[in-house]
């Protein structure tokens, strides 16, 4: 399997106006091979609701870069590689926040995780939820959920073990989606 990026954010609000969490996981020959994390200062107020979810606090971020500290590791991470998350939430949140940065984006290739393993199990796992937890559990995968770098890697191992399961790779992947936003 060719090597990518799994990503992960956790949120300050449900405007969805700051990233407090950011989770990276490396993907080389279908493994973890290396990871960043880092807590960010998201520049708003936390809602409880978020709190509670993923536990991060204002207080907890107060002296944590911004993201624009954080642009260029970000790119050293993420410019010119196939970024896999689970759903298209995080490209979006974080697309828009670099956009309000007035920063350059990121040159990515995106990949959903979540459509991978519905194409991938659609028989074995009709009906049944999708959500990264639960593939998660069918999967046997433990992990702390809605801490950015766990879910990250959680999202790659899904990646992995849907494409190996329907015999398919990232490459064939990204051409499925090219052509299915063309028409």
């Amino acid at each position: 399997m060719q090597p990518f990026c799994a990503l992960d954010i956790e949120t300050a609000n449900q405007a969805n106006t700051g990233i407090c969490q950011i989770g990276i996981a490396y993907f080389h020959n279908g493994s973890v091979a290396d990871t960043w994390s880092q807590l960010l200062n998201p520049g708003c107020e936390f809602a409880r609701s978020n709190i509670r979810v993923h536990g991060i606090t204002g207080e907890m971020t107060r002296d944590m870069p911004m993201l624009a500290d954080v642009h260029g590791e970000l790119k050293s991470w993420l410019d010119d590689q196939i970024v896999v998350s689970h759903t298209f939430f995080d490209k979006r949140v974080l697309s828009d926040s670099i956009a309000r940065l007035d920063c350059p984006p990121l040159r990515t290739t995106w990949l959903d995780s979540c459509q991978i393993a519905r194409f991938s199990w659609r028989r074995e796992r009709k009906g049944e939820s999708f959500s990264l937890k639960a593939l998660a559990d069918w999967l046997g995968i433990s992990f702390r959920h809605h801490d950015a770098l766990e879910d990250a890697i959680v999202a790659g191992k899904i990646t992995v073990s849907a494409c190996a399961h329907a015999d398919i790779s990232l490459d064939d992947w990204i051409a499925r989606s090219a052509n299915d936003l063309s028409r």
